[in-house]
């Protein structure tokens, strides 16, 4: 199949590349203008092409012979106004040129930011209920759930074949931090949550599973899923081997879920006693961001059933990937 990538610099974009050229696919990658693209091994294996999404005119011309669309295309951090005009402004003209083409396929890289994370009990997988209050989490978070929108919206009106993948926290070389698991102060490794299942996937694995989203279309064509990585990892095992392996040192100090809760809500009461609705918390101190480290179970049961799908690397492997720089594990 001949795919096009959106976003295929970022770090998700150079492993998924990667990965369809591993399955012997042919990959025309989209970057924007001023990317850097020294570096990246398969720079010679891709056709690249650059454009900015929000403006630029001959959209429709990259789809010639295109098979399926690979849209990874989203700005991570950001104001408000630039998430929202990056990736749905740019996301709705980047679909408007693909209803002009005989492309009609089209896999998504959603997030698990448009979950809502304070009403999530037990089990979290593709169930597990929508933000509702989606304008309280911030602009990446509302961004993600409004391209989600317009795609579907697209895919309906045109009958088009969309698979949603949301992915967990991708993480892998040069990328081996987890944001908000560990807070440092001093030579003190404060871990969130500590026995908590920490819902990675490690780069590798998660490029798979984009593969094979694309290649097994009655499988995946009309579906949306959770991709992270089966294998259990605590809080408490990721910020062990992180401090452990990264050179950081430190002790490890535990903040069960239940201090972080209860800080939260004494905060936001005062807030609300002093300040009323104009006053702002740190976003660390606020409910619905502690509720990011609540102790759930997070699933890929679907995407393991439907897709076959299967970690390449485990924790252990990735982590020797990461920090030793072992490639042949």
């Amino acid at each position: 199949m001949k795919v096009l990538v959106t976003g295929a610099n970022g770090f998700l974009g150079r492993g998924i590349v990667a990965a369809f050229l591993e399955h012997g696919h042919e990959v025309r990658a989209l970057v924007r203008p001023t990317a850097q693209m020294d570096g990246i091994p398969w720079r010679d294996r891709v056709e690249i092409v650059r454009a900015d999404l929000r403006n630029h005119n001959g959209l429709a011309a990259f789809f010639d012979g295109v098979d399926v669309l690979v849209h990874l295309a989203a700005t991570v951090t950001a104001d408000d106004d630039t998430h929202f005009n990056c990736t749905v402004v740019g996301t709705e003209r980047l679909l408007q040129a693909m209803a002009g083409t005989q492309t009609r396929r089209l896999v998504l890289a959603s997030s698990f930011s448009v979950y809502g994370w304070s009403q999530a009990k037990g089990v979290f997988d593709e169930t597990t209920a929508l933000e509702t209050n989606v304008y309280e989490r911030g602009g990446y978070a509302v961004a993600k759930l409004w391209q989600e929108r317009v795609a579907r919206r697209f895919s309906e009106e045109r009958q088009w074949g969309l698979t949603v993948m949301r992915p967990g926290i991708v993480w892998g070389p040069g990328h081996e931090s987890v944001p908000g698991a560990i807070l440092s102060l001093g030579p003190l490794r404060f871990v969130f949550g500590v026995g908590r299942q920490v819902p990675l996937t490690y780069i590798d694995n998660c490029a798979e599973s984009f593969v094979l989203a694309v290649e097994r279309v009655e499988q995946s064509e009309g579906q949306t899923f959770n991709v992270v990585d089966p294998e259990r990892v605590t809080a408490w095992r990721y910020a062990g081997q992180y401090i452990a392996k990264s050179g950081i040192g430190g002790v490890r100090v535990p903040l069960p879920y239940i201090c972080m809760a209860v800080l939260a809500r004494c905060a936001d009461l005062t807030r609300k006693l002093l300040f009323g609705s104009k006053g702002r918390l740190p976003s660390m101190l606020t409910p619905r961001r502690v509720a990011f480290f609540k102790p759930l179970r997070f699933s890929s049961r679907k995407l393991t059933e439907q897709l076959g799908w299967q970690p390449l690397r485990t924790f252990e492997q990735a982590c020797d990937r990461c920090f030793n720089g072992d490639k042949d594990k």
